[in-house]
């Protein structure tokens, strides 16, 4: 702003210089040839002076007509040439006693416009210098002569120097507040118009506040949110995490400016803070700090102005964020509720860098909670929930998601947590609450059970990292509750005793589902993820296909344990132990799942043409789940390379394409070709230890999927 309005004061002084220039030009033309104030031998002369004056001022007058931005080089040469014009005047005349140093006036009026007041002052003692020393022939003779006459002059070159001085200053100052204040009023018009626009609170928060400090000039500001609960910082700047109010933050002075509505000082003026907005019982209150210097009326009112500007759209955010809250939280515990969590856990499933990523999910369930209800009353039961979620909340991260996942259910997201972090977290939460001591029935405290899973570890999507997580949950509850246990530990009992594996399955069923998957898979390097993986493809063929949807669990229930029956065969005989389909139904039949289940493990290595096992069954005899199966099972070895070469999406597809209609349904195919290119199945391959006679193809990958 500065340098523009130096810019433009030169151009308005040389466009007053060429217009007081003209009209002294008039004024000394006629004193020089109407009046005899020149002599008749020196007339001539100051004709010529005056001619020479008149085309350096048209020379001038065009260069500004044709948009020329005078410089400070250019407004110092037209000041020179105007004094040596002047000077030349008073000089060719009668010295002191000459009407025509009335030219230097020229300079001294235009020095204020050109360069400032302080500039103006100082020509002004140069020119009486030149006036008295050059222009008048200063002697001590002529002085003496009218020594008043002598001093006004030079007094009245400094009294003009002084007003116009001064004049232009005001003028300038009236100007710049006017800039100011047009572009505070377009700053407030487009904060307004953004403000309408942006639903996200966090981001109108942060719009105020650098608003505020830009228009005032202050070294730190911040929105903060007042309440019954107390203050939070809602958004500040530079840029500074939301939270607790920092220490040089007044509390009583905010408490003052809530609750009266009025605008505040800090100490010295240093700190201002101004009431914004109310809504939904929450007052929005600016503070604003200067380290250095104070607060003037001017920012209290440019700060007003932008709280008139912005309390009804700041009104409506403040609305609208409590009923987003309402809508994301449970009323109860405070936390995030099972939607809000399942919406983030989805988000984190969607994110591009998920693969470099790793996060964890545990579930706290509280020990014997229908118990305090029974004997002690929903109001205390509702008690023991609110306290035992601030314990959760307390022994998590910032950074971590908590949310009441069901009735006594708790669940927390940990990003960038693996099985060790999440097994640490579990324990505390359990350490946590015996500490708390909280009474739930008379004589007894609450106890949590937790259980935790890892991404990619224990699940490769949401869903069957929630199950790992809640399968951990049911190993807790089945050891006894009051403890922690983790997916892997699962697991590991699964893998380690067959009998242990199916004793539990046909004791648990469904809740146990993916723990087995994943101790089946165990059984050798090349078979782990190996399910996961078939599951989420049978679950992507599956939607495109034309089975039911009431049958996809089913499916994916299948996907997970169609290969269960390996376990109690001989291992050694390759990647598929013949027999193993008839075992896997009797296991499952034994613990009871449902007839598509049985049906569609048996027949998952039937084939189109009938020459399949175990019952030869041809085309849509087959069921439909076995048949997706098939397909999935085929596509899921080729791309991870079990047994033959690895191959990216498209090849893979192609060679199952090549068995429709002798080993596969060309429907199913289809639906498995539709999810690859229109990129909804995405697959997770680690790093195998192929086999040695693998040979893994590079390919470019040709659709939006990436195997």
């Amino acid at each position: 702003m500065d340098a523009k309005f130096d810019a433009d004061r030169r151009r308005v002084g040389e466009r007053v210089a060429v217009s007081f220039r003209w009209l002294f030009l008039i004024v000394l033309a006629v004193l020089n040839n109407v009046t005899t104030v020149t002599g008749t031998e020196a007339r001539g002369t100051v004709d010529v002076l005056l001619a020479g004056w008149a085309v350096m001022n048209v020379a001038v007058n065009v260069l500004l007509a044709r948009g020329y931005q005078p410089g400070k080089q250019f407004s110092l040469s037209t000041m020179s040439l105007d004094i040596f014009f002047a000077t030349g005047l008073v000089y060719l005349s009668d010295g002191f006693s000459s009407p025509f140093f009335l030219a230097l006036f020229l300079a001294v009026i235009t020095n204020a416009v050109r360069f400032g007041a302080a500039a103006c002052v100082v020509s002004a003692f140069v020119i009486s210098f030149i006036y008295l020393f050059v222009g008048g022939s200063f002697t001590p003779a002529n002085f003496t002569t009218d020594p008043n006459a002598t001093i006004g002059k030079i007094f009245l070159f400094l009294v003009v120097a002084l007003a116009t001085g001064y004049m232009t200053r005001e003028l300038e100052r009236e100007r710049r507040q006017a800039v100011e204040r047009a572009a505070q009023a377009d700053s407030l018009r487009e904060l307004s118009v953004t403000m309408v626009s942006d639903t996200d609170i966090k981001d109108v928060f942060k719009l105020i506040v650098d608003h505020a400090v830009q228009m005032t000039m202050a070294d730190r500001g911040s929105l903060i949110l007042a309440s019954h609960e107390g203050f939070e910082v809602g958004a500040s700047a530079p840029d500074g995490e939301p939270g607790a109010v920092p220490e040089f933050l007044d509390e009583e002075k905010l408490a003052q400016a809530a609750r009266t509505g009025e605008a505040s000082y800090g100490a010295d003026r240093r700190a201002l803070v101004i009431p914004i907005a109310s809504g939904e019982g929450v007052t929005a209150l600016l503070s604003l700090v200067r380290d250095q210097g104070s607060f003037t009326n001017q920012d209290l009112f440019s700060v007003a102005a932008l709280s008139g500007s912005s309390a009804v759209p700041l009104a409506n955010a403040l609305r609208y964020h409590r009923s987003t809250q309402e809508a994301t939280t449970d009323g109860l515990t405070g936390l995030a509720n099972a939607r809000e969590f399942r919406r983030r856990l989805a988000a984190a499933f969607a994110h591009p860098d998920r693969r470099a990523a790793t996060f964890s999910v545990v579930l706290v369930d509280f020990d014997h909670f229908k118990s305090v209800n029974d004997q002690v009353g929903h109001q205390h039961g509702d008690l023991v929930l609110q306290l035992g979620a601030r314990i959760v909340r307390s022994m998590a991260r910032a950074q971590d998601i908590v949310a009441r996942y069901g009735g006594d259910e708790l669940v927390v997201m940990a990003p960038d947590t693996g099985a060790i972090g999440a097994h640490k977290l579990a324990q505390r939460i359990v350490e946590a609450v015996h500490e708390a001591s909280i009474t739930t029935t008379p004589g007894s405290h609450l106890t949590f059970s937790v259980g935790g899973a890892t991404y990619p570890d224990d699940g490769l999507t949401a869903a069957e990292l929630v199950a790992a997580a809640d399968q951990a949950l049911y190993l807790a509850k089945r050891e006894g509750k009051d403890r922690a246990c983790t997916f892997p530990q699962l697991v590991t009992e699964l893998e380690l005793d067959d009998v242990s594996l199916f004793a539990m399955l046909a004791e648990a069923g469904p809740q146990v589902v993916v723990a087995v998957a994943h101790a089946v898979d165990h059984r050798s390097p090349l078979t782990r993820g190996h399910s996961s993986r078939v599951a989420i493809i049978a679950d992507a063929v599956g939607r495109r296909s034309t089975l039911p949807v009431t049958r996809l669990e089913d499916l994916r229930t299948a996907a997970f344990l169609h290969d269960v029956g390996h376990m109690t065969l001989t291992a050694g005989q390759g990647f598929e132990t013949p027999g193993h389909t008839e075992t896997g139904e009797k296991i499952l039949r034994r613990a009871k799942f449902s007839p598509e289940v049985l049906a569609y493990v048996r027949g998952h290595h039937e084939r189109w043409d009938g020459t399949g096992k175990p019952d030869a069954l041809v085309g849509e005899k087959i069921p439909l789940g076995a048949r997706i199966l098939a397909v999935a099972e085929t596509y899921e070895a080729l791309t991870a390379g079990r047994g033959c070469e690895r191959m990216v999406a498209l090849r893979a597809l192609d060679r199952v394409t090549e068995l429709a209609g002798t080993e596969f349904d060309p429907a199913v195919v289809e639906a498995l070709g539709q999810s690859i290119r229109d990129g909804s199945l995405e697959l997770f391959i680690a790093d195998l230890a192929l086999p040695a006679t693998a040979e893994v193809v590079v390919e470019p990958p040709r659709v939006a999927a990436v195997i």
